[in-house]
């Protein structure tokens, strides 16, 4: 008996050691990924920076510091940084008042109709941010922007008073479509916030003005400078919209000039040395604004108070003030749809008309059969499709497997697998598009749509690790160990297992992945070549041809088609919410 006890056991342990080689090896494997994905592309764009002008960085020995003595030298610089900072500072102040108001509202409140606030606020994921710019830039243009003559009309004015080329309108653009975001990352704070000290202050005879100012906002004060500190980082790395309004209105930014730097017009030269070197000082503030979004996260974990048996969220009565809270989101709302409806209406015309309702007898959809009887547009979709595909199911299996390794795993190798993947949040999206693009320039992926795909995977595995290993840690380890026990191999484990837990999660994860990598414009215009157009940069390109209809039926194109596969997810993400509170 023994002996066969004896000789079940030492296979079972032979096994395992190959078990444990295995795993190392994956391990292995997936750091060397992570070093090419992410610290390769840095090293170039670095090298790149101390690189002579007009020398690529694998041309030459040579290392001088002329692209940051420019770089200083530049009277222009200090008025790069200078408005980089009242944009994001300015767009994130705005949302942020927004989204508290909202958010406060929605979870605090008995606000009528939060379903659908939530809904609608989850579900701007789809809406790119150059398509939200290019109706904001129609509703206010000068000449024949409908708010415009609707206020010259009512007003008796000779010149339009609105105008999309300015610093407050690039402003007022970017706060409103920041603050979807911006509630997301606010109302789970709110809802999660246990009332037990807002109800003593009132008992105690506090006014609820007086609870707010002293009690609320103080608990809140943490999280929301945290969540302002993020936004901040992320507005200084916004392009979007800097690109199609800030370019026109002459009001460049740090991601704007390393694109002009980078992408000349035709007859230039490209500045690869100094798009390098501003592209090292956008990093170096992004890591900055990085490290104090650390700080303000562990200061905003003195504040927890969520407890456990005694944590019972309560809503308040607005009593008489519901119509009017709730006619206030709908205004924002309203405000939100009317660049898109306005889009949506010049897509219905061979030439864009101010919508008037005689106009409505003559709308059509020959732009759209006329944008896709073109063969570069259809080509583009084709390759938007596989771009998102690619790009969503790679950064899910890489991220599934770096997350599992990171908590599973044994020694150094997983922490540094975990520093790797979350390195990128740090790196602006248009600095790690020309650090690729330097990378790989003189390589079979330039101009190929390969280079997108990796350009996407680097920058999104990030989010893609982060919510792996937010659902993996509620998983307990024993179910692995007994099928590990069972004699199930690692990967066993985890197909059938880690897998089917996380399922939900991993179709939401995967729905946000193909979300932004769709309506990204980064990648596509950095790396853009006949050959990987897809449907950001088309429309792009449609829009500068000037073919506005055509535009704008590309637009709606990939809104509805986004938007369908987003808002049936969001709805029953937004039920579930209000079932929990």
């Amino acid at each position: 008996m023994t002996v066969a006890l004896g000789d079940e056991i030492g296979p079972n342990v032979d096994r395992g050691k190959r078990r444990v080689t295995v795993q190392q090896g994956v391990q292995i494997a997936l750091l060397v990924i992570l070093v090419i994905l992410v610290a390769g592309p840095l090293v170039v764009l670095l090298r790149t920076s101390f690189s002579p002008e007009g020398k690529l960085p694998f041309e030459t020995t040579v290392f001088t510091w002329a692209n940051y003595g420019n770089l200083i030298a530049q009277s222009a610089t200090i008025g790069l940084i200078w408005n980089t900072l009242v944009y994001a500072t300015g767009s994130v102040v705005l949302s942020l008042l927004l989204a508290i108001a909202i958010a406060w509202l929605t979870e605090r409140t008995d606000l009528p109709g939060r379903t659908v606030v939530r809904v609608l606020m989850f579900s701007w994921m789809a809406i790119p941010p150059l398509v939200f710019g290019y109706g904001w830039i129609l509703l206010t243009n000068p000449s024949n922007g409908i708010l415009n003559n609707v206020l010259k009309s009512l007003l008796d004015l000779d010149l339009s008073p609105l105008t999309p080329y300015s610093m407050s309108s690039l402003i007022l653009i970017s706060g409103l479509g920041l603050t979807p975001t911006a509630f997301v990352m606010l109302s789970g704070l709110l809802r999660n916030m246990d009332p037990l000290l807002e109800n003593a202050g009132l008992v105690l005879g506090a006014s609820r003005r007086t609870v707010i100012q002293q009690i609320t906002l103080p608990l809140l004060r943490p999280g929301i400078l945290s969540v302002g500190m993020f936004l901040v980082m992320t507005m200084i790395q916004a392009f979007d919209l800097p690109l199609v309004i800030g370019l026109t209105a002459q009001i460049p930014v740090l991601s704007t000039r390393i694109y002009t730097l980078a992408s000349p017009e035709v007859g230039g030269l490209p500045n690869y040395g100094l798009a390098a070197a501003f592209g090292i000082m956008l990093l170096v503030m992004a890591t900055l604004l990085m490290w104090g979004y650390f700080r303000a996260i562990r200061i905003s974990e003195r504040f927890n108070v969520v407890g456990g048996k005694g944590y019972r969220p309560r809503r308040l009565e607005l009593g008489r003030w519901r119509m009017v809270a709730a006619a206030g989101v709908a205004l924002y709302f309203v405000i939100m749809l009317l660049p898109m409806l306005n889009l949506l209406w010049a897509s219905l015309f061979p030439f864009y008309r101010v919508p008037t309702l005689a106009q409505l007898f003559s709308v059509s959809l020959q732009a759209y059969h006329n944008i896709l009887e073109e063969a570069v547009v259809r080509r583009a979709l084709a390759n938007t499709i596989a771009l998102v595909f690619l790009s969503a199911t790679t950064v899910i299996v890489l991220s599934l497997l770096v997350s599992w390794y990171s908590l599973r795993g044994e020694g150094r190798l997983g922490k540094w697998l975990d520093t790797l993947s979350f390195s990128p949040i740090a790196v602006p999206p248009i600095v790690m598009a020309i650090a690729i693009l330097l990378m790989y320039l003189r390589t079979p992926l330039y101009a190929s749509l390969g280079i997108l795909v990796i350009g996407h995977v680097t920058v999104y595995v990030a989010f893609g690790t982060r919510s792996m290993i937010s659902a993996l840690v509620q998983i307990n380890r024993e179910l692995e160990n007994a099928a590990i026990i069972s004699g199930a191999t690692w990967f066993t484990s985890l197909r059938r297992i880690i897998v089917p837990l996380l399922w939900p999660h991993i179709v939401n994860c995967w729905l946000w992945l193909v979300a932004h990598s769709a309506r990204d414009l980064t990648f596509p215009l950095m790396l853009m070549s006949t050959k990987n157009l897809v449907g950001a940069s088309v429309i792009w390109m449609v829009w500068d041809y000037p073919n506005l209809p055509g535009a704008a039926a590309l637009s709606m194109i990939m809104v509805i088609g986004l938007m369908a596969l987003v808002v049936p997810v969001q709805i029953m993400t937004a039920r579930r919410a209000e079932r929990d509170t």
